[in-house]
């Protein structure tokens, strides 16, 4: 295995998924649905924290699962539509290193897209809480002057977002320490939020390495939509279910992945439970599970990817 080959090959595919359009608009929606936030909490009877906060986080987490099926649906497909992938496979790099370069490079554009959502959140959420707003003008309008000097200066500009979406983050997240918020918790679910996206982006080459976009999209969103739901199922006590769907969403609930994990309750990641222990116990073992979930998942779409006939 060549790392090099890996990372050019990543590489690569970040700077063709930041160039998509539709990849800027899912942008601006989620940060949109964010500043809304603000205006639906007023309307929220002494809640209007946890609609911030509760609200910002199911967006974020809705529309990285958008992102993930978007471009593990499309970006593999490219490669064959454009034929650039017949140019690719004959030079020394093995299919595998090619699939998980573009696995990288999706994850890579996904981290900062929950990156920069992360820090939107952590903005609102600081003034939610009644930051200063002095900081908070301070930290924004800071961040912005960086980024466009960073763009002016910058020989690569898709390489200078991710550096600046993770100051971002830190930079907001400091803005929250200075006031009561609960920012474990909101780190941790952007943390998770990864962590769905580390298999979802997994699933969608599973399917893409041998499917249309088409048919990826919706067999990766079946897959995310059975994970939410069946576990959840199974643990119902209801006479509504005969026993024979019971059976049917057992073995689902062991196949599929869990993604429930990656959007736990609020307890979950505030306080110690007797079920999950921790909060930063849950965090390890959640992420420990994703990675080895996605390596699996990763493997099984390799030898098929390898035992395509691209002739």
């Amino acid at each position: 295995m060549s790392f090099a080959r890996i990372y050019a090959i990543a590489l690569n595919t970040y700077r063709e998924a930041v160039r998509d359009r539709v990849l800027f608009g899912v942008l601006v929606l989620a940060a949109a649905v964010l500043a809304l936030t603000l205006a639906l909490a007023e309307l929220s009877l002494d809640q209007q924290m946890r609609v911030v906060t509760d609200l910002g986080l199911a967006s974020i987490s809705l529309f990285s699962v958008v992102v993930a099926i978007f471009l593990g649906s499309s970006l593999l497909y490219k490669e064959i539509e454009r034929k650039t992938l017949y140019v690719i496979l004959p030079k020394p790099i093995a299919r595998y290193e090619f699939l998980l370069g573009k696995y990288f490079g999706i994850m890579a554009t996904a981290g900062v897209f929950v990156a920069i959502m992360g820090a939107l959140l952590l903005l609102v959420t600081a003034i939610q809480a009644e930051a200063s707003m002095v900081w908070v003008a301070a930290i924004a309008a800071g961040l912005c002057i960086a980024l466009g000097i960073a763009f002016l200066l910058a020989k690569d500009r898709t390489l200078v977002v991710p550096l600046w979406s993770l100051v971002a983050l830190g930079a907001t997240a400091w803005l929250c320490s200075t006031v009561d918020v609960e920012l474990f918790r909101l780190l941790a679910s952007f943390v998770l939020n990864v962590g769905e996206v580390f298999i979802l982006a997994a699933v969608a080459l599973l399917f893409s390495s041998f499917s249309t976009p088409f048919l990826t999209g919706a067999f990766t969103f079946g897959v995310w939509l059975v994970g939410r739901a069946a576990h959840d199922m199974v643990a119902m006590k209801t006479r509504v279910l005969n026993p024979t769907m019971k059976q049917i969403l057992s073995w689902l609930a062991e196949v599929v992945p869990n993604f429930n994990l990656f959007v736990p309750g609020r307890s979950t990641l505030v306080t110690r439970s007797a079920d999950y222990g921790d909060p930063l116990t849950y965090l390890i073992t959640s992420m420990g599970y994703a990675v080895l979930y996605a390596a699996v998942i990763l493997f099984v779409a390799a030898v098929i990817f390898r035992r395509r006939d691209f002739l």
